[in-house]
């Protein structure tokens, strides 16, 4: 099997550690942090979110500007009399638009700066479950290859035995047919672990020094108030943001229907006589009075505060679920390494001896192997779902760039 990471002596080293790498006082590796890094300013969807918050921020610069600009007219007539004038025509934004479409404008800009930070969590709860399953797959496959290793040794061992009569061919076809079993399931492992790394590998270049190491697990879940970690979790501050943008379109709406009126002065010539005119135009919201559109503006503020209420709820759930399970699973992986490990420290090695002298017999043997590896595999597969567990949390709780110190 290519190796697919390196790994630190002992299991529970290897799980929660990661790779031999140095790291700094906040657990994260200076490999991870650059790695991260890259992510962050590589990916197409990092950089189509930072698009749109450009976008956001040249539409908030934009509502900004005055709302109406002036105009110039020229007129020249060639009758019995010559008459020419220059005018100039400004209309007046009398009802107060152009500050509530600037007000809207800064909200879909809030709207898009959390959305990028959003985006951002995201993309990192994704490049930390393919880290840690890249961790968790690789630990498998060579635990699968150590099985490999040990039946195979056996195998020998029972032809060496069957040869000198102390044992019989039922025993080495057992040894025989455990082998086989287990070079399927390391097959098996293996490739998962090099599938996960290919998918990691689509996900962010491969460095050169190989994949870093993540921070330690804590041994329990922090105390953490709910409210105030989704009051600062970036997808609901652009759901909130956006429905205040959307209230502020009301204002919009509703000042959409008050005409602005136009004010032109002008003077000119008419043969040998001046002329000097003012006119006032305000236009009249008979046939169409906006109506429909303030009623619609109220009906997405009313959708927007809904949406986000709707978000808010469940993002309480998941959270607490979220909590819940990591509580679970590492009180378990807690409970593992301090007595179920320790106890398996040797078993492989007795169980050997113990055969070797016929003691136990091939079947018990097998049983008794099969047992101590399978308990060693539930280990793994409880470390990847606290790590599952860990990253859902930190995604439901928007603390992802936090815990990477980013």
């Amino acid at each position: 099997m290519r190796k697919l990471l390196v790994w630190q002596s002992g299991l529970a080293g290897c799980l929660l550690l990661g790779l031999v790498t140095s790291v700094n006082a906040s657990g994260v590796s200076p490999a991870l942090k650059q790695l991260v890094q890259d992510f962050l300013t590589q990916h197409p969807a990092a950089q189509a979110a930072r698009a749109d918050l450009q976008r956001a921020e040249a539409e908030a610069r934009a509502t900004g500007q005055p709302l109406y600009n002036p105009e110039i007219e020229v007129e020249y007539e060639d009758a019995a009399d010559i008459t020419k004038t220059v005018g100039l025509v400004q209309s007046f934004d009398w009802s107060g638009k152009q500050p509530a479409r600037d007000r809207a404008g800064h909200e879909s800009m809030r709207a898009a700066q959390a959305a990028l930070a959003a985006k951002r969590q995201a993309m990192l709860g994704e490049l930390l479950s393919e880290l840690s399953g890249v961790l968790i797959s690789s630990e498998a496959a060579r635990l699968s290859q150590e099985r490999v290793k040990l039946l195979g040794e056996f195998l020998r061992l029972s032809k060496r035995r069957y040869a000198a009569g102390d044992v019989g061919q039922t025993d080495v076809d057992l040894a025989r047919l455990a082998l086989s079993e287990a070079r399927m399931q390391a097959a098996s492992t293996t490739a998962d672990a090099m599938s996960t790394e290919a998918r990691l590998a689509a996900l962010v270049q491969t460095p050169p020094s190989g994949w870093p190491a993540l921070p330690l697990l804590p041994t329990e879940l922090p105390a953490f108030n709910a409210d105030k970690l989704l009051q600062q979790h970036p997808a609901l501050r652009q759901l909130e943001a956006e429905a205040a943008a959307a209230r502020a379109s009301i204002a919009i709406a509703r000042r959409d229907r008050r005409p602005d009126p136009t004010i032109g002065v002008r003077g000119g010539k008419e043969d040998d006589d001046t002329l000097l005119g003012i006119t006032v135009s305000i236009p009249l919201f008979v046939r169409n009075t906006f109506r429909a559109e303030l009623d619609a503006a109220n009906a997405d503020a009313v959708r927007a505060e809904q949406f986000y209420y709707n978000r808010l709820l469940r993002a309480k759930g998941r959270l607490q679920g979220a909590a819940q399970r990591y509580s679970v699973t590492r009180a378990a992986l807690n409970y593992w390494e301090k007595s179920g490990q320790p106890s398996l420290k040797g078993r492989i090695d007795l169980l050997k001896r113990l055969w070797e002298s016929g003691e136990i017999g091939t079947t018990e043997y097998l049983i008794q192997l099969q047992q101590t590896l399978d308990t060693q595999a539930s280990a793994i597969k409880l470390q990847g779902a606290v790590w599952t567990a860990w990253i859902d949390w930190l995604i439901a709780s928007g603390r992802t760039t936090h815990w990477l110190g980013l």
